[in-house]
């Protein structure tokens, strides 16, 4: 879509009011553990002395915040509440003295060991399996009124007596798809839908799953019990301290159907709290082609919930300086729980380098936008069907790299929302309502692309089929005859593809097989308005699609598997380039390998407008299939030396400068403007793992 902004003026309209109440100090935070796991004690923190000495070298090693995660399932350790609260105040107003925020990491919700005599005390605050009505099970229910008052007693004089500045609340949530069925779930429900509680009630109601709109009504309301209960216990805790923050953390993809079995998806907790963060633990350079993808969600939904984001690494001194540097690409806050006191370089050098940008102000600036949408992902359980689709074409088109960015379903309907993007996938997102069809049409109408993949804009947004479907606007019909084997694609045989007719005026621009010119169409182009509606015919990003490297749940001895099919990452690279077309877009060339991520963002440096890009060296990862992967902490990320790298911006860059932690000065850039594109050339070895291209357009 051309644009006709400003930068400063795009910058504006781009930027979203922080909510009130959001603390500064967790955008651009770096924060570790105050000492010990979630099940050490804090005994050994125990004197003003030791807390004193504590906070200062952590402050002087460029932190502005502590973790505390000891006696971290807090329901085990209530008779040490009175040393506790004394320990953990003594910690807090030596982190104070020195400028640290503090954080209680704690778990109120999960039973088990010694707290087994609590739950037998309150059986009726367990959790109770819906379909069965007998299984209580390990986590007390959000809805209980007397556990929410437990909670709320047990907070209230925590932060009085503590006085400590963010809660880490953990398992806000439920057991299971199957929880609850206890009677404050089933009165609350009658209270506020007026009907019986279905999942108690409806025959079948577990068999039907996901394919049940009543099912799927009932797993967002228990989304909505996670947000009630966050409101109540943060209302309480505001009253005390107005200032204190709730965080929130989950590692499952937004994408994932999965996120309902446990809570909800992310878009709709983010209501009730004011971080929001995922735990990864190990080093992402064997995963970083699935950690960018869902860090590229997380960073998509912190912007347009306006809220710092922020991630967890364990590291050891060699890695520490690549996950600053991953977190730094993909804009989120940094968790590292192990501190480093490495020399080379310094952590205080990496957490207060002087080029890094601002995360409160920066915005992804991106060519190509991919819908994660929500009422597609709701419609059914297989990761297939929408999630791992969704994440192939995101991985690839940032493995590109292109200048990519993930589209809230909300954003759709939002004015304006969509102007910035140049091209816009949605990849197998079938289920789209009749408001967000007529925003996409108003963006293509208005000069947008829009690429529609395999049975894309078929149903409407509560999975019914579509009497005036999206796909229909791409000049195409999908008919029931099956393709067999020799129809599909050339290079790639085995690529699910819909056989589909053309209708008039629209262009076949690739078929099935371009040695038969009467094989099915592959790839059509319909204009429309001043734009263009694309439809590929291929189901190919769950074939791109690369599932976490991290072995066997984090523990070692895991082995490489890589994607189904990896030339669909470059096929998918290859569609997007020819649908962006000529026009001016992020280019990136000179690199014959690849793993190099370009995250670019809006933002300003010193009051002038500015894109940096974030250039991060993965190109060291080479594994086979079946290749262990044994996370060897002892060596850095293999960063082999980059030669000299041409990029593409698209309009005038009046200067640009590459910063690295791996320079003590930037250096000056060449940057040549013409027929709005601007070519900037990095010079070859100009840094070995990370570097921030500062492009000024004034």
């Amino acid at each position: 879509m051309v644009r006709t902004l400003s930068a400063l003026a795009a910058i504006a309209m781009m930027l979203t009011v922080a909510r009130a109440g959001a603390a500064d100090w967790t955008y651009n935070m770096a924060f570790t553990q105050w000492a010990g796991s979630n099940d050490a004690d804090r005994y050994y923190t125990n004197t003003a002395e030791f807390c004193d000495a504590h906070a200062a070298e952590i402050a002087a090693a460029g932190y502005g915040a502590v973790i505390c995660s000891g006696y971290h399932f807090r329901l085990n350790y209530l008779d040490r509440d009175d040393d506790l609260r004394r320990i953990t105040r003594t910690i807090v107003e030596a982190c104070h003295r020195h400028g640290l925020k503090v954080i209680e990491h704690i778990d109120l919700t999960v039973v088990y060991y010694d707290a087994y005599p609590l739950a037998w005390e309150h059986p009726d605050w367990l959790q109770l399996h819906a379909s069965d009505m007998m299984t209580r099970h390990r986590i007390f229910c959000l809805n209980n009124p007397e556990f929410q008052q437990f909670c709320v007693d047990y907070c209230r004089r925590f932060q009085r007596e503590t006085g400590i500045d963010a809660w880490q609340m953990d398992e806000i949530s439920w057991l299971g798809r199957g929880f609850c069925g206890c009677r404050w779930c089933r009165e609350k429900w009658r209270r506020e839908k007026g009907r019986p509680y279905p999942a108690v009630e409806a025959p079948g109601f577990f068999d039907r799953a996901l394919e049940d709109p009543e099912y799927r009504e009932w797993m967002r309301w228990r989304g909505k019990c996670i947000n009630d209960f966050y409101h109540v216990v943060g209302d309480e805790l505001r009253a005390i301290n107005p200032a204190v923050q709730l965080f929130d953390y989950t590692t499952a993809p937004q994408s994932s159907p999965g996120t309902w079995t446990r809570g909800a998806p992310y878009e709709v907790q983010v209501a009730s709290v004011d971080t929001i963060g995922t735990e990864l633990n190990p080093v992402p350079f064997d995963s970083y082609p699935y950690i960018a993808g869902l860090l590229a969600q997380r960073r998509a939904l912190s912007e347009v919930a306006a809220l710092p984001a922020w991630a967890k690494f364990d590291i050891t001194i060699p890695s520490a300086y690549f996950c600053w540097a991953f977190g730094r690409t993909c804009g989120h806050s940094l968790w590292w729980s192990l501190r480093p006191d490495n020399e080379d370089p310094r952590p205080q050098e990496l957490l207060e380098w002087r080029w890094q940008m601002d995360d409160r102000t920066a915005r992804l600036d991106a060519d190509i936008g991919v819908l994660l949408s929500g009422s597609t992902r709701d419609l059914v359980r297989d990761q297939d069907y929408f999630a791992t689709e969704f994440e192939g074409w995101l991985q690839a088109l940032l493995l590109r790299p292109f200048a990519t960015r993930v589209i809230i379903e909300s954003e759709l309907t939002q004015p304006g929302a969509l102007d910035r993007y140049r091209l816009i996938v949605l990849p197998n997102a079938t289920a789209i309502s009749p408001e967000q069809k007529e925003a996409l049409l108003g963006y293509v109408r208005a000069g947008g692309r829009l690429l529609l993949t395999y049975e894309a804009g078929t149903l409407n947004h509560d999975g019914t089929p579509s009497a005036d479907p999206l796909i229909a606007e791409a000049g195409v019909t999908l008919l029931d005859q099956p393709l067999d084997a020799e129809t599909a694609a050339q290079d790639s045989p085995q690529v699910p593809m819909r056989h589909v007719r053309v209708e008039d005026g629209t262009a076949i621009m690739i078929r099935a097989n371009e040695d038969d010119p009467a094989s099915p169409p592959f790839l059509t182009k319909r204009d429309v308005g001043e734009g263009e509606v694309w439809y590929w015919a291929a189901k190919a990003g769950k074939l791109a699609y690369e599932g976490s490297q991290l072995p066997s749940k984090y523990s070692r001895g895991g082995r490489y598997a890589p994607p189904e099919s990896p030339e669909m990452i470059d096929a998918i690279g290859e569609v997007a380039s020819l649908v962006l077309g000529d026009g001016p877009h992020f280019e990136v060339s000179g690199r014959e390998t690849r793993g190099l991520l370009a995250w670019v963002y809006r933002t300003e440096r010193d009051g002038r407008p500015a894109r940096a890009v974030h250039l991060l060296n993965c190109t060291g990862r080479d594994y086979e299939e079946g290749h262990p992967i044994e996370f060897d902490h002892e060596s850095p990320p293999p960063t082999p030396a980059l030669p000299e790298i041409t990029m593409r911006l698209p309009g005038d860059v009046a200067e640009a400068v590459l910063a690295t932690p791996e320079l003590e000065a930037p250096v000056a850039l060449e940057a040549e403007p013409a027929d709005g594109l601007t070519t900037v050339t990095i010079p070859a070895e100009s840094f070995e793992t990370y570097g921030v291209v500062w492009a000024y357009d004034e």
